[in-house]
């Protein structure tokens, strides 16, 4: 549920109460039978521990996961996260890289906060690959960690908070890989040849996430002494045709302001509904942005800002040039 996610909640107890405002929340389907990837079900899970353990998740993992992996760099919690070295990313706003102002969620590690360095996940990718930390788990654990639950389609899975993809007849890739308003990650391992990679980066925007998508397939295929594809240029359609809608909305603006001052005789029916359009269309804009994308508008301004500004700023001028077209219409003769 992205409504409470990422919301730069500062307290200690954010994620309990992040929990508890899922009370009312009903199903979208009966347990086990629908897959639908969710932060709120790791929002729960970390609660879960914390009411389990009489432990913050922070203080559990540090001392359960991260001081066993020898992963010293790694944290659960804000106050850590920058005692350690955490530094905010950059969000893309048309491309080019702004330095994110968006803090820490101390309700976001069980989801998608925990702060880790290279060397950190070197140390978790040898622990996956069984190369080191063979003692942490039990073999029939680490197993049943390691297994597929849910078959999404003939080559992808879920399981433990992982996903398997068949490369091949005889290669699976383990894998997982998540974003922040200002950074990704993208880790996996292959079972046969043994390789594990990670890719870490401090600059995100959601519709520049497929890039990374490609890099990763790129990577297999060097591993497979094949030759990678090209990385598709990151050009910005979206904003682009956003940006010619909201400089069309500014001309048509202009005209309208001319004809306004003209005070020429007009069909006041026709700008009447002319300027009911307008805001039609400025009232329902974000709502139906929000359908379509399935997120919440705070989402959007985070993961995707520059889409966010432009379509507020649509909106601003359909508002206006509804109220101009109608301010024709009242001061026209009805013709």
């Amino acid at each position: 549920m992205l409504a409470l996610s990422d919301k730069q909640l500062k307290s200690s107890k954010a994620l309990k109460e992040n929990v508890m405002k899922l009370s009312k929340v009903k199903l979208n389907a009966p347990p086990g039978e629908e897959y639908q990837y969710s932060n709120a079900n790791y929002m729960i899970l970390g609660a879960l521990i914390e009411a389990v353990t009489n432990e913050t998740y922070s203080s559990y993992i540090e001392k359960h996961v991260f001081q066993p992996l020898k992963m010293n760099g790694a944290a659960a919690n804000k106050e850590s996260a920058y005692e350690k070295g955490y530094l905010t990313g950059y969000q893309s706003l048309f491309g080019i890289p702004r330095k994110s102002v968006v803090s820490y969620d101390n309700a976001g590690a069980p989801y998608g906060y925990i702060t880790a360095n290279l060397e950190d996940m070197i140390q978790f990718i040898m622990f996956l690959n069984h190369q080191d930390h063979t003692q942490f788990l039990k073999k029939e654990s680490m197993d049943l960690y390691l297994s597929p639950l849910y078959k999404i389609n003939s080559e992808k899975s879920y399981g433990f908070g992982l996903r398997t993809t068949n490369i091949n007849v005889s290669e699976t890739m383990v894998w997982h890989s998540g974003s922040t308003t200002d950074a990704r990650a993208e880790m996996f391992t292959l079972n046969k040849s043994g390789w594990g990679v990670v890719i870490l980066t401090n600059k995100n925007h959601v519709l520049e996430e497929t890039a990374l998508t490609v890099l990763k397939k790129g990577i297999i295929s060097i591993l497979n002494g094949e030759k990678p594809g090209d990385i598709p240029k990151n050009i910005p359609f979206t904003q682009i045709v956003m940006s010619i809608v909201t400089l069309s909305l500014i001309i048509t603006s202009i005209m309208l302001m001319k004809k306004y001052k003209r005070k020429k005789t007009c069909k006041k029916q026709t700008w009447l509904f002319v300027g009911s359009i307008f805001l039609l269309l400025s009232s329902i804009l974000i709502p139906l942005l929000i359908y379509c994308t399935n997120s919440p508008w705070h989402t959007i301004k985070l993961f995707a800002a520059d889409v966010a500004l432009l379509a507020s700023i649509t909106v601003i001028l359909l508002a206006v040039n509804g109220l101009i077209s109608i301010f024709i219409a009242l001061r026209s003769k009805k013709v």
